[in-house]
This record gives C-alpha cells, sequence and structure tokens, in this order.
C-alpha cells in the first residue's frame, strides 16, 4: 500500500501547501489513476500511509512539512516497533535497495537489518573519507614511551604472528576493522619503526667512528714504523 500511494505521489507532483486542485487525493488513489495536476495537501499532518487500517496508529508513517524548517519535508513514522522504517523498493529488479530504521536511524544500504549507523553491503566509491579517531599516535615521540627493544619484538612476532597492539587475522575476520583506530595503530608502529631507524643510524655512525680513529691509529702506527725503519737504515 505505502510503495503503490508512493508511486502516485510522484507520479502527480505532489505539492505540500496550497489548496486542493479535481480531482482530489482520494480518487485518484482508490482508483489507481495518475494525473497531471497538481495536488496540494494543506492538513499539516499532510499524508499518512499505513500498512494496518484496523489500528492505523501501529504501523503508520506521516509525510508532512517539517515544523521546524519549511523547506523540508519531514518523513516521520509513528510506530514504537523497533524493526519500523522506510524502504526504498526496486519493483523491477524485485529487492529491497535502502533500509532507514526509525527507532535508530541507522541507514542499510543492500541490506535490511543495518546494525550500525550506516551499513553497506557492498562496495563504496568517495574522493575523500575523513575520520576521526580517539587518540592519535605521536605519544610515540615522548620521551617516557617505553620503546621495546627489537629482540623483544622479535619474540613477539614468533610467538603471535603479528605485531603488538595490532589485532590479528582471526580478530579482523571475527570482529571486522575499526578504521580509524587502525589508522591510528599504523601509525604508531610507523614512529615506532621511525625510532629503531634513527638508533641504528645513531649505532652505524658510531661505529664509522670507531672504525675512522682504529684506521687513523693504525696508519700512524706504520708512519712511526716507517720512520724507524728509515733511521736503522741510514746508521
Amino acid at each position: 500500500m505505502f510503495r503503490k500511494l508512493l508511486f502516485v505521489f510522484v507520479s502527480i507532483g505532489l505539492t505540500l501547501s496550497g489548496y486542493a486542485q479535481t480531482p482530489n487525493l482520494q480518487t485518484v488513489t482508490t482508483q489507481g489513476n495518475t494525473t497531471t495536476n497538481n495536488i496540494s495537501v494543506r492538513n499539516v499532518d499532510g499524508l499518512v500511509f499505513t500498512s494496518d487500517p484496523v489500528n492505523q496508529t501501529l504501523k503508520s508513517h506521516w509525510l508532512k512539512g517539517s515544523p521546524v524548517d519549511p523547506g523540508v519535508v519531514r518523513f516521520e513514522c509513528t510506530s514504537s516497533v523497533v524493526t519500523a522504517g522506510w524502504e526504498f523498493y526496486n519493483s523491477q529488479l524485485g529487492k529491497s535497495l535502502l533500509y532507514i530504521r526509525q527507532a535508530t536511524g541507522n541507514v542499510g544500504i543492500g541490506t535490511a537489518d543495518p546494525k550500525v549507523r550506516l551499513a553497506v553491503n557492498g562496495e563504496m566509491l568517495a574522493k575523500k573519507v575523513r575520520i576521526t579517531p580517539n587518540n592519535w599516535a605521536d605519544f610515540v615521540f615522548d620521551s617516557s614511551y617505553h620503546l621495546p627493544s627489537l629482540q623483544q619484538l622479535e619474540h613477539f612476532i614468533t610467538r603471535h604472528k603479528h605485531l603488538p597492539e595490532m589485532p590479528s587475522a582471526k580478530e579482523v575476520s571475527d570482529n571486522a576493522l575499526e578504521l580509524g583506530q587502525n589508522q591510528a595503530k599504523l601509525l604508531q608502529k610507523i614512529e615506532e619503526m621511525t625510532l629503531y631507524l634513527i638508533a641504528q643510524e645513531k649505532a652505524l655512525e658510531e661505529r664509522e667512528e670507531r672504525i675512522s680513529e682504529r684506521q687513523q691509529l693504525l696508519s700512524d702506527r706504520e708512519k712511526r714504523l716507517s720512520a724507524l725503519e728509515a733511521k736503522a737504515g741510514n746508521e
């Protein structure tokens, strides 16, 4: 019933203001006809769609102008049933395309049971995605941060088969991946890796300095030996 009325609403170019014109909405919808005339609804409650004519307050949907913003059309549901809401259905394909659950406000695209604010059963394409994680990873560069040794890191990887504080493959498979938190953890590991590289670079520089000093000592020793040998030969 709701889909039929919605189709009629689109076909007749409904206007939610002004005055009623001929033919009236009841005649059009009852006979299953369409009209090229505009039909205006003056009632502030707008249009009511119900799938339960006996108990209309149980599953009633209202289409009316928003009392808060005159430029907005409000889809209102009076039902307290958790599964109540709105469905966008393609009769040609014989499937539901989008659901909005009124109790939670959750939106499901390709799924009739969205468990979160937006659930998409399929791919998403965007030019930009903005995420607000709770904790960014710059604390790694704080002097109080404890950076595990590479030996400790190797022991953890050998035992657990993944990096510390990162989810395992099974955890991701069972619980999915929280994108913002994962980005923060990946940055933490990159920053830790940067500290390891800096430490190794310093160690290499110190080793090169010691090698250079030893080479200089050997060179000076050879020069002294050569001078002694030359002096002994002259005598």
